[in-house]
């Protein structure tokens, strides 16, 4: 059976981060006392006052320290995908004709919103391309420690601590690779609240827009080590388009890990920011392979 989904999920898949929940069934937010909010954060002023830590930032345009990434199949299969969906179906014809019919849960297409034959046709070149699986197994976690039961991790969320304390909104999963989402209150010189995307993409799997940051090589980069020793990178890139956005990438032995930042800190610019090594450090991230 050919997926079918709404014209408004179909954009939204493919140019946000967040590519899961374009295929999205209802999610379940969970809200706790004084955490309650709405899931759009409402801006307030940002400390950017430059840390103490001794990193070095990157000149802009020189993506070096990104290259784990950039030259993985797992990146470049996301970018051909997008480059194809870019001019496939662009005055929605074939999606009206299609409908917005339920999807057959065995469909092998069911990850990426695909609803045509020519679609499936270019998963399948893509992943045969650069020798990647494509995603299955679609499931909701019930909650955190359920979804690192099901996801085969350890824990990785610290959950409060003197700096941060973390709610843990939604999360679900293919195959292991899963996205998460939470809110964050950080504090350090200042204190405010930041919400954020964690996505897990397991190397060796075809994943459409996890990896779709835009162009990496027109970013800012800095290397941070986190309290717990692990290396991180801050990325930020600015894009006429949609302004600024801001993430932190991990390279892991079977995964890369981003952290899409939303809410108080989309206008940072300064990945020297002390909020973004307060959020890194509020992860376990050697609890995921």
């Amino acid at each position: 059976m050919i997926k079918k989904k709404t014209m408004i999920v179909s954009i939204a898949a493919m140019i946000m981060i967040s590519s899961l929940t374009a295929c999205q069934k209802t999610r379940d937010e969970t809200e706790s006392g004084e955490w309650q909010r709405e899931r759009t954060v409402e801006k307030t002023t940002i400390d950017t006052e430059i840390s103490g830590t001794e990193q070095e930032t990157i000149p802009q345009g020189n993506a070096d320290l990104l290259a784990f990434l950039t030259d993985s199949p797992e990146y470049k299969a996301s970018a051909e995908w997008r480059e194809f969906d870019d001019g496939y179906d662009t005055d929605f014809a074939i999606l009206e004709q299609v409908g917005n019919e339920p999807v057959d849960p065995e469909y092998e297409y069911e990850a990426y919103c695909c609803y045509s034959p020519e679609m499936e046709e270019k998963i399948d070149e893509i992943c045969e391309k650069y020798s990647l699986s494509k995603l299955s197994g679609f499931q909701i976690a019930d909650d955190y420690n359920d979804l690192c039961s099901k996801a085969g991790i350890g824990d990785f969320c610290e959950r409060a601590s003197e700096n941060v304390k973390q709610t843990i909104l939604s999360s679900y999963m293919y195959d292991g690779a899963f996205l998460m989402e939470g809110i964050a209150a950080l504090a350090g010189s200042s204190i405010h609240e930041v919400s954020y995307q964690f996505s897990c993409v397991v190397k060796g799997y075809f994943t459409s827009a996890y990896l779709d940051f835009g162009d990496l090589a027109e970013c800012n980069v800095r290397a941070y080590t986190t309290k717990k020793g692990e290396n991180v990178f801050f990325a930020n890139i600015i894009n006429e388009d949609w302004g600024s956005k801001t993430y932190i990438i991990i390279d892991r032995e079977k995964s890369f890990i981003v952290i899409n930042v939303l809410g108080d800190m989309t206008d940072i610019t300064d990945v020297n920011d002390e909020s973004l090594e307060l959020l890194a450090d509020a992860f376990n991230f050697t609890a995921i392979p």
